[in-house]
């Protein structure tokens, strides 16, 4: 039968054609195409979990002939390299070239290719990967080319500083979390790892990053001008925390202004509607920044109607004590050294979030309808911002939401209370999800007309 995807199905008949006649044995599973036009929404999401499959082998694939080129273009070859020999001069260009594709993913290719790549020892025995756990979920199709990226390079740079046996252990564990996470999730979880096999490497990183930083002004052909700046994340943090604190300001206004109106205050997380004012989340950012430079061009003192910034620092304990290990900046991915924010929280504006110390009491009972600032902050330490899966506003484009409607339970502890942004939580609570917490991880339930199982969906903040 002619479908709407037989194009693909007859390329991937090509692809299996030929690989099996340069390589006896290799298999790539397929399934039958079906007609997109006629499908129901079910039938979309079964089908695009077999091509999942399909994408998956195809990875495999791609990994294993880039990491050939990669192998036999390694500098000690000179001209001799495949790439020069055909005109590249990087392995990763050519990879671009043969499968069409930009030279940042074949980077990716060649990266992960050379890391899961049997190697050759001097005398001529068989050598096993680098990374063989992620060779082989790679080749069983449990592992895609981004998310195998992301753990080679955070153990890569763990490895300079911890044994192979601990990097084993951490690679076991991330390629067992793959699964079930996204591939941008992934990366934190893979950040933390690093952190956990390499401690002291924090420091070194501090002092990298601070003589790395840049800021240059690139002009567009469009007569724009783009600011390019390179910054370690103390300077992220705070600078993303006067954005947002801005940003959040004209959020909270736009939003008193609907409800006085009797409007509705549904909006997306990544483009949101400010009554008439139809500016995306990226131009209020830029209207912010704006408005802080202005501020500093002005200010003759203090005041003016710049927002109070609060700048969320997380460590252990015994590292506010010591100044050993790592911390973590609120809204940025990189760690620093627990020196740098013990450095950080002698100045105006920081808030060192402790784990394991003593802390404010965060449960009110039938006292109060909202919850108390201590309390945000902490629903910002667990769930790290919108709890829902895969949001990515951060807690200063949220608020605290009772779980269970406090006109029902008049509950205002900690434990009835999350952190979401408008569009989330209005699908919540007017669309029929649930929510239910184990071992202090939110699950969203969703309704059965989303998924008939009911099958409940991990959110909250990801953390090993």
């Amino acid at each position: 039968m002619s479908t709407a995807i037989t194009p693909l199905d007859v390329s991937l008949d090509t692809f299996v054609r030929g690989w099996a006649a340069a390589s006896p044995g290799g298999v790539l599973s397929r399934s039958a195409s079906v007609d997109v036009t006629g499908m129901t929404e079910p039938d979309v999401l079964a089908n695009a979990a077999a091509l999942r499959a399909h994408l998956r082998a195809t990875d495999s694939h791609r990994i294993a002939i880039a990491g050939f080129v990669a192998d036999h273009s390694r500098l000690t070859l000179g001209s001799e390299g495949m790439a020069r020999k055909a005109g590249h001069a990087r392995p990763a260009q050519l990879v671009a070239d043969m499968f069409g594709i930009t030279v940042g993913e074949a980077m990716r290719l060649c990266e992960v290719g050379l890391a899961t790549r049997a190697r050759t020892a001097i005398d001529g025995s068989s050598l096993p990967a680098d990374y063989p756990v992620v060779a082989a979920a790679i080749a069983d199709g449990t592992l895609g080319l981004d998310s195998a990226a992301a753990i080679v390079k955070e153990l890569a740079a763990a490895s300079i500083r911890c044994n192979s046996s601990a990097r084993a252990v951490g690679e076991a564990t991330l390629v067992s979390l793959a699964d079930g996470y996204s591939v941008a999730d992934l990366r934190g979880l893979a950040r933390q790892v690093r952190d956990r096999l390499d401690e002291d490497g924090a420091e070194p990183r501090d002092e990298l990053h601070h003589r790395q930083r840049a800021f240059r002004f690139i002009p567009l052909g469009n007569g724009m001008v783009r600011a390019q700046w390179d910054m370690p994340p103390e300077v992220a943090g705070l600078v993303k925390a006067s954005v947002d604190a801005t940003v959040s300001q004209e959020l909270r206004r736009a939003k008193d202004e609907r409800r006085t109106n009797g409007g509705s205050s549904d909006s997306g997380c990544d483009e949101v509607l400010l009554g008439d004012d139809d500016r995306t989340l990226d131009q209020l950012r830029s209207d912010a920044a704006e408005q802080l430079f202005h501020h500093v061009a002005s200010c003759k003192g203090h005041g003016g109607d710049i927002p109070s910034i609060t700048m969320v620092i997380r460590m252990t304990k015994e590292s506010l004590l010591t100044g050993l290990g790592i911390a973590e900046i609120d809204g940025v991915n990189d760690t620093i050294s627990a020196g740098t924010a013990r450095r950080m929280a002698g100045e105006a504006g920081i808030t060192p979030a402790v784990l394991g110390g003593p802390s404010e009491v965060l449960d009110f009972g039938k006292t109060r309808r909202l919850f108390t600032t201590a309390q945000k902050l902490a629903f910002g330490e667990r769930d790290g911002g919108c709890a829902f899966g895969g949001c990515t506003a951060p807690p200063s484009y949220t608020e605290a939401h009772h779980i269970i409607w406090w006109s029902d339970v008049e509950n205002t502890d900690f434990d009835n209370g999350i952190l979401l942004c408008g569009f989330h939580h209005h699908r919540i609570h007017d669309g029929g999800w649930e929510i239910a917490f184990q071992h202090g991880v939110p699950y969203f339930i969703p309704p059965p007309w989303v998924d008939p199982g009911r099958t409940p969906r991990r959110g909250g903040k990801v953390t090993l």
